[in-house]
């Protein structure tokens, strides 16, 4: 498929799929925030959210109601906008290409180390700071536990949820905003939206409040989760850089962060009760000095080489208008 896009082709284009071709990246992100939040407004209004409506939104088996809506929600947000848009600017070419570096896996093994194995460890290793050795001991002590309890839950997440969210940011945003803005640009615009889009999960309690709270304290946790999440794509997208624009690599690392946060099954059965806010802490001070250090020893570049990464993305590129 050519990658020009004729005048003519244009002006015979529809008006929404014009809009699209010529807008790119505003599409993607209009359609990943519409579709997801559109998902998640039935859960937000319930019971389970802020009780404006009289209903209750059933658990399926043990998979709570936000658990199921949230994993919906990432298939009609960003993996549905990935795909739509990747459709209509560079047809079934862009589309092979995307699905391919689904499964790119050939990327070194020290990358599949990084993600499985050195996250916890690293930030095991930080909480130290805090609690001295007794996190790596814990570690070690309990050694099944990675095995029984973090590698499943990686998995989980990385089919409930990662796989269809990654497949948006890590499939088409972190790409195009790369070409167009630099890693560094990228990672702060992408951060901050990234943050905001998870906007609807505030307002259901018990998942990131454990009850109901005001306005102000919802924009305080948004503008904490905006920050973490520029610091967090700051390395996500040396780490894309550096194993070949790979979703399935975004996808693993993504389930790797989510599989050892304070609140997961595996920390909370590795660390007493009263270790899990040092630990907490330590998961925010580690993306801080990561994408610190990344930035000085890439010099902002975050390893982006549009030559070698374009190279292996090329296809899922939007169309030049002319």
């Amino acid at each position: 498929m050519s990658n020009i896009a004729t005048q003519s082709q244009l002006t015979h284009a529809p008006t929404l799929k014009r809009l699209i071709i010529q807008h790119p990246l505003v599409a993607f992100f209009v359609i990943a925030f519409a579709g997801a939040w559109i998902v998640l407004l039935p859960l937000v209004l319930s019971q389970n959210g802020q009780g404006l409506l009289p209903y209750t939104l059933p658990a399926i088996g043990p998979i709570p109601a936000s658990y199921w809506f949230a994993a919906l929600a990432a298939i009609a947000g960003p993996t549905l906008a990935s795909f739509t848009v990747t459709a209509i600017t560079t047809g079934k070419a862009g589309i092979r290409q995307l699905l391919r570096r689904y499964i790119l896996w050939r990327v070194g093994l020290r990358w599949y180390l990084l993600v499985l194995l050195g996250l916890p460890l690293i930030q095991l290793a930080c909480s130290s700071i805090f609690l001295g050795i007794s996190p790596l001991t814990a570690f070690i002590r309990e050694w099944p536990l990675y095995f029984t309890t973090f590698l499943p839950n990686v998995l989980i997440i990385t089919f409930a949820v990662q796989i269809w969210e990654e497949g948006g940011w890590s499939g088409y945003a972190v790409p195009n905003l790369q070409k167009r803005f630099g890693a560094f640009r990228a990672a702060l615009i992408l951060g901050s939206l990234w943050g905001l889009f998870h906007l609807p999960i505030f307002l259901v309690p018990g998942q990131i409040f454990a009850t109901r709270v005001g306005l102000i304290a919802i924009i305080v946790q948004l503008v904490i989760t905006m920050i973490a999440g520029v610091l967090l794509r700051i390395i996500m997208n040396w780490f894309f850089n550096n194993t070949k624009g790979s979703i399935l690599l975004a996808i693993l690392f993504h389930s790797s962060l989510d599989a050892s946060n304070g609140g997961s099954a595996y920390i909370t059965h590795l660390l007493p009760t009263s270790q899990l806010g040092f630990y907490g802490l330590a998961t925010i001070l580690v993306p801080l000095v990561a994408s610190v250090l990344l930035l000085i020893f890439t010099r902002g570049r975050l390893s982006y080489k549009p030559e070698r990464v374009e190279k292996q993305i090329e296809a899922t590129q939007p169309v030049l208008i002319q």
